[in-house]
């Protein structure tokens, strides 16, 4: 989970046996954390150039290999050394090493011990800014404070992007998926236009009609083994859609070992462990390892705006958002849609006393979920968790280091393929919710699903959360902006406006009083001229 390539000197002092049995070997003892922060495990390539003189297969190297593995409790590893080739071996080294086993060891101690008590009941939670909240002040005051993040470029992006289209009948990273909009822009396109177009109002709400945008939105984009070069390559074979370069940082999703329920690492082969990425709460020590975070403080990020890739309907950088959460000095919030009906399988937000946390809808009671309020007639537990998150960077560093002690992830129950066929195996996850009971402060505003909520999960043709709907909430909410702006739609499937033209149906009325759109997409409102 965290290693990096040594230097050309390191690699050479590994040749000193204290020095190499210091930085590879011990892995059983907590100067295993020490070297891992300071990037000093080394990868396979390290390995094998080190090794021109086969030095690390002596008996004694070997011997001490074998040992700090089984004080660890996984000699089991090293049953097939014998009968694996010189390149098996190193290619098994490197893969133990990738590891801290201290670490994995207490975390899964730690994980069966919280799966095994019992939790208090939930209880409904009330302090939700609701849309009846959002007064013309308060969205003009917030507002503001989210556009002036903005402009000084103390807000940023946070992207979980990791997932592959594999549901929607595509191996590309999700982000790369076109859902049938008359244009044909993949989610990535969509919300990088959206970037741009806030950073040009926010300039503007600041500094004035036609204002440089002078500090470009940070966008952090978190991938994974199987996405990441693809989604690189996207991004630049787009142009990067029109925004800088420099204002991307990508970095890849961390993995941990698959394990027998008795904690024992699952090998894939004779000479590979079995892996698993390690859920999308891995993204605050994979923002950690790959000096995302360090960016952040380099550049004087507070405010973090995160949402998953595949909410067709994300505002990214809303700046009422991100206003709400900083002027509260919040530590964690999210953006949250009431539920749409009382037997909707999503988590919601509630209350364990004295925290906020998600309660998944497996976690209640059918009827406990759907129960109503008499004094209000509104669900009590109405409140559901859509990912679209909002963190300060002082949360994100301080929940990094509390989990690079010791994680406490749940327990997926799992086939899993191994060298002796699929076996009974955990893989551990942690989810980027799990954090928020640990929050001082939490803030919860609702937003309207119509307008900001349409995830792409479900195959072509689904009746719900598909490229389908989500298509058609895009083209039906642009359509109610030309409308509001004194235009009319003739065309049956509804319009499709670029995001370089309208964040949130700002900016149309011009464009759109008094006319008829007869084409779903009309170059007008895709900025070209006619």
């Amino acid at each position: 989970m965290y290693h990096a390539v040594l230097t050309q000197q390191k690699v050479i002092a590994l040749q000193q046996p204290c020095l190499r049995l210091l930085l590879t070997l011990r892995l059983h003892t907590r100067q295993s954390i020490e070297h891992r922060d300071r990037n000093c495990v080394f990868s396979h390539k390290s390995l094998k150039d080190s090794t021109s003189n086969n030095s690390i297969m002596s008996s004694d190297h070997r011997e001490d290999f074998q040992e700090a593995v089984t004080a660890a409790g996984q000699g089991h590893l090293l049953d097939d050394w014998d009968r694996s080739s010189t390149d098996q071996r190193l290619h098994l080294m490197a893969d133990i090493q990738e590891f801290d086993l201290a670490y994995v060891n207490s975390s899964y101690s730690a994980s069966k011990s919280v799966a095994a008590e019992n939790k208090r009941p939930p209880q409904p939670l009330q302090e939700v800014t609701t849309l009846k909240d959002l007064v013309h002040d308060n969205v003009n005051t917030w507002t503001k404070a989210g556009y002036k993040l903005i402009t000084e470029g103390r807000a940023a992006v946070l992207l979980l992007a990791g997932g592959q289209g594999t549901r929607l009948g595509s191996s590309a990273p999700k982000g790369c998926y076109d859902i049938g909009l008359p244009s044909h822009k993949s989610l990535f396109q969509l919300q990088a236009e959206r970037l741009i177009r806030i950073q040009q109002l926010a300039a503007e709400a600041i500094h004035g009609q036609s204002a440089k945008v002078r500090h470009p939105v940070k966008w952090y984009i978190m991938t994974s083994s199987s996405t990441d070069a693809p989604t690189k390559d996207h991004f630049e074979k787009h142009h990067y859609f029109g925004l800088d370069p420099n204002q991307l940082f990508f970095f890849q999703q961390g993995q941990l070992p698959c394990l027998t329920p008795e904690g024992k690492f699952i090998m894939a082969s004779s000479h590979a462990l079995a892996k698993a990425p390690d859920g999308n709460g891995g993204v605050y020590l994979a923002l950690a390892k790959s000096g995302a975070l360090q960016d952040m403080q380099s550049h004087g990020v507070e405010a973090v705006d995160c949402f998953a890739v595949d909410n067709a309907l994300i505002k990214p950088a809303d700046p009422l958002f991100l206003g709400h959460c900083h002027s509260q000095q919040t530590d964690c919030g999210a953006r949250v849609v009431a539920k749409a009906h009382p037997e909707e399988k999503v988590g919601v937000f509630a209350r364990r006393e004295p925290h906020v946390e998600v309660v998944e809808y497996s976690e209640m009671d059918p009827q406990e979920a759907a129960s109503v309020d008499p004094s209000t007639g509104e669900l009590r537990y109405a409140w559901s968790n859509v990912c679209m998150h909002y963190f300060s960077t002082a949360f994100l560093v301080a929940m990094a280091d509390r989990l690079k002690q010791q994680g406490q992830y749940h327990i997926a129950h799992k086939n899993i393929p191994s060298k002796d066929g699929p076996v009974q195996g955990v893989k551990l996850e942690l989810f980027i919710f799990d954090t928020f009971p640990m929050a001082q402060r939490v803030s919860l505003m609702e937003v309207a699903r119509a307008s900001e909520f349409a995830p792409v999960k479900n195959a072509p043709g689904s009746a719900s959360d598909s490229p389908d709907t989500a298509r058609k909430a895009i083209m039906s909410l642009h359509q109610r902006w030309v409308e509001e702006a004194g235009g009319s739609v003739s065309s049956l499937e509804g319009i499709e406006v670029s995001p370089l033209m309208s964040y949130g149906g700002e900016g149309l009325d011009q464009l759109c009083k008094g006319k008829t759109f007869q084409s779903s997409l009309d170059g007008t409102l895709q900025g070209r001229q006619q």
